[in-house]
């Protein structure tokens, strides 16, 4: 069959009749069409934020229920993922590495914090991950265990909890800065908070407008190259490569060594009594830098 305006064009599913201008509608009604399904899988496969594991049966459902309830409106204000985990045998491990371990063997994300009741050691123990750490400065952090060990004293686990909770929620609400930075004590390196570039409006249209360009630009080089006929010319490789090889030795004349201290003593404070807008921090877990802090009892 003929068809009047058209061209037969070759493709690597067979012969094909379509206008450079169908070929585009094509391509945009194909990509509309699978834009709502393609969303589906990223929406079903996203994992928890919150997690509440009482590993050594400390709560009753009714407080494990406020506390989920508490630790889920935490994490929507914040963006941050949240552990509660409490546990009666750490497996050998001393309570700090057992919440960091426990953070990044359930890893969603890296701002967010681990808080544990620990009856094996003893111990609470808040770990914090990416800017969270930020948040919760050596001051502030603290005072969030001072008001967890009173509540945890007194055998009142809930309360241990919501006491971290709340602090964490008070570090969000008092916020960062460029003053805030981070003090690691395994290598004395401090860096201090870089805020994010916010995208104007302009910046956000030009984007926009740019993506269009590169779709249609694309869906203009496609239906071009279908309009190609004949083949190209081959290029012989062997026939035209000239190879030289030439030796070539170095040799070592001398050899020096230079060796200089590390301080590992923190900074001077800034902005508060003692920690001031520091947070110190350490590589915890699979090389993974973490703050925080635990109170035995």
């Amino acid at each position: 069959m003929n068809l009047v305006g058209t061209e037969k064009r070759k493709s690597i599913f067979g012969t094909a009749a379509l206008t450079g201008k169908t070929f585009r509608k094509v391509m945009i009604c194909t990509a509309l069409f699978l834009l709502p399904f393609s969303a589906l899988p990223l929406a079903n496969a996203e994992p928890d934020r919150v997690i509440l594991e009482d590993g050594a049966d400390l709560l009753t459902q009714q407080e494990e229920s406020v506390l989920y309830t508490a630790a889920s409106t935490l994490s929507e204000r914040t963006g941050w993922a949240v552990d509660l985990v409490t546990t009666d045998d750490a497996e050998g491990k001393e309570a700090q590495e057992y919440a960091e371990d426990y953070y990044m063997d359930h890893f969603v994300q890296d701002d967010g914090a681990a808080c544990l009741i620990d009856m094996d050691n003893r111990e609470i123990y808040m770990a914090t991950s990416g800017n969270v750490i930020y948040y919760v400065t050596d001051d502030l952090r603290d005072e969030i265990l001072d008001e967890a060990f009173d509540a945890v004293s007194e055998g009142d686990y809930e309360g241990t909890f919501r006491a971290m909770l709340e602090g964490l929620n008070r570090a969000y609400s008092a916020g960062i800065d460029s003053t805030h930075y981070t003090y690691n004590e395994d290598t004395g390196q401090i860096e201090y908070y870089t805020p994010p570039k916010a995208i104007s409006p302009f910046e956000a249209a030009m984007s926009a407008l740019l993506g269009l360009v590169s779709a249609f630009g694309m869906g203009g080089i496609v239906s071009m190259t279908y309009r190609k006929k004949g083949n190209k010319p081959q290029y012989n490789v062997a026939a035209n490569t000239k190879l030289n090889l030439r030796g070539r030795s170095d040799k070592l004349v001398n050899q020096f060594t230079t060796t200089r201290h590390i301080p590992r003593n923190p900074p001077p404070s800034s902005g508060g009594s003692s920690g001031g807008h520091r947070s110190t921090t350490h590589s915890g877990s699979g090389g993974h830098s973490f703050g925080g802090g635990g109170r035995k009892f």
